[in-house]
């Protein structure tokens, strides 16, 4: 098993991501308190270092929510003019879970390797200590998951 017991698909996905944004925990709750208060369900957070006073935020969101999605940016942007969206559609989010992996090293290195031989480059990576979620363009998902099942003995 290596650390992974399970890997898991969900298709249809969406990466948003908000550049330039003000390095202010408010703007990050205005926003996704805006995004709950629609009832979209959002994945994948990932929040860069912060470069001055400006983070990027990225997330993830079901293909069918992007529209309300970009309408909550779009408010959002009147408020803080800098900040812009950028978006990706025709992803496919893989998770490769396993309560094992706690503790394990070398779990995430052996899916990175398994992506490299595969020639899959992840959008977006986000991990906790039993899950890690990659988010790969949907064309590269057969290759993908050979590689990854292959790698993980699933």
């Amino acid at each position: 098993m290596h650390g992974v017991s399970q890997i898991d698909i969900c298709e249809d996905v969406t990466v948003v991501t908000l550049t330039n944004m003000p390095l202010s925990l408010g703007v990050a709750v205005e926003a996704f308190s805006r995004i709950a208060d629609a009832k979209i369900d959002i994945d994948m957070i990932s929040q860069t270092s912060p470069a001055g006073d400006r983070v990027n935020l990225s997330f993830t969101c079901l293909d069918q929510d992007l529209r309300k999605v970009l309408e909550i940016t779009k408010g959002i942007k009147k408020r803080y003019p800098k900040i812009e969206s950028l978006v990706s559609s025709g992803n496919v989010k893989i998770q490769l879970f396993g309560e094992e992996m706690r503790g394990m090293p070398g779990v995430f290195a052996r899916a990175l390797h398994a992506l490299s031989d595969a020639k899959v480059e992840p959008q977006l990576i986000t991990t906790s200590e039993i899950d890690i979620s990659l988010l790969i363009v949907v064309s590269s998902l057969p290759a993908a998951m050979e590689s990854l099942t292959s790698a993980f003995n699933i």
